[in-house]
């Protein structure tokens, strides 16, 4: 962004040199012709001219030369205002600019709580950075080149320009408040050492990593990631989904990705000394009329349940419950597990 800012002010400049130049050396080939001055006494003529100095003329102008005169005053001062509007428009929003919002960039990085870093804003990162926007959840992205930046800004994202792999710059991002971090750098030697790095900073962040190579899975398990996603993978997964069973993944696709549902699918933490914590579903659905439909209940640092929730299943604080119903009835299951 810096340098492509600097070459359109530098193109910009030089432009406008170019035509202060051009009038510079007409305006005294005018005063020569109109005037019959020698070269000197013209360029000073147009020096005086263009600066609006008015230290004196060489001689009395003739009816041509002062309506030429007029003309050059309004091209010449216009050139010379427009080359110092550049100069100060870049000055300002190079430096004044710049500096007020990387101060209001940290300070805002600094209020962070149980957000989510973004390392890596390529094409995975992009699309994580706008679920996230969507769903209205902080994080903060980091990258070191110029156009995901740019984009950083365009879409008023909060980011750090740096190397993710780097332990202060994960530190600067509040590694240590932070509740997730998504490593979707370009390679997988990266995103391996993001996850070691992240996780002797906090062992308790939720890491969801990016693998190409099916090799680098376990690496990156081994690593400290609680989730390896494998774009190659997952996509000839779906593919097959789609051709398989399309009206299922049709179905999914809609409650998962679309705010405005009749359905929501959900996923709710029982918080201790919530009205639920300690009581069945059943209990729950009878004391508190419990609408939505509780589909399995997953125990603390457990993957994945295929086991049907019953009527007796016991809820307790730090479970998490999958549940789908409308988004009042999602509303109220969230109410009663905070």
């Amino acid at each position: 962004m810096k340098l492509r800012n600097l070459s359109q002010f530098a193109k910009r400049i030089l432009i406008s040199t170019a035509v202060l130049i051009s009038i510079f050396f007409l305006g005294s080939l005018g005063y020569i012709l109109i005037e019959d001055l020698s070269f000197l006494d013209a360029l000073f003529m147009t020096t005086i001219t263009i600066t609006t100095v008015g230290y004196g003329l060489v001689k009395e102008l003739s009816v041509a030369g002062t309506i030429y005169t007029i003309c050059l005053i309004i091209g010449g001062t216009g050139v010379v205002a427009y080359i110092i509007i550049n100069i100060g428009e870049f000055i300002l929003s190079e430096f004044l600019m710049g500096r007020l919002e990387n101060r209001r960039n940290k300070k805002m990085i600094e209020r962070l709580r149980n957000h989510y870093i973004i390392c890596g804003l390529g094409r995975v990162g992009m699309e994580i950075a706008h679920e996230l926007n969507n769903n209205k959840t902080d994080f903060i992205v980091i990258d070191n080149a110029e156009e995901p930046i740019e984009a950083c800004r365009e879409n008023k994202w909060l980011y750090i320009e740096g190397d993710a792999s780097n332990d202060d710059v994960l530190v600067e991002a509040g590694i240590e408040r932070a509740r997730g971090l998504f490593a979707a750098l370009d390679t997988d030697s990266e995103n391996v050492y993001v996850t070691l790095g992240a996780k002797s900073l906090n062992p308790d962040i939720f890491i969801v990593a990016r693998a190409k190579a099916f090799e680098t899975i376990s690496k990156l398990e081994k690593a400290g990631a609680d989730r390896v996603v494998s774009p190659q993978i997952i996509g000839g997964r779906r593919m097959a989904a789609m051709a398989l069973r399309p009206s299922i993944s049709d179905f999914f696709d809609t409650v998962m990705h679309t705010e405005e549902n009749e359905i929501r699918l959900a996923e709710i933490e029982i918080k201790p000394g919530s009205k639920i914590d300690g009581l069945t579903i059943s209990e729950a659905g009878s004391t508190y009329g419990v609408d939505a439909l509780i589909i399995s209940v997953l125990e603390k640092g457990e993957k994945i349940s295929v086991n049907k929730a019953s009527g007796a299943t016991l809820i307790s604080a730090g479970h998490k419950l999958i549940a789908i119903g409308t988004p009042d009835q999602v509303r109220q299951l969230e109410y009663l597990c905070s």
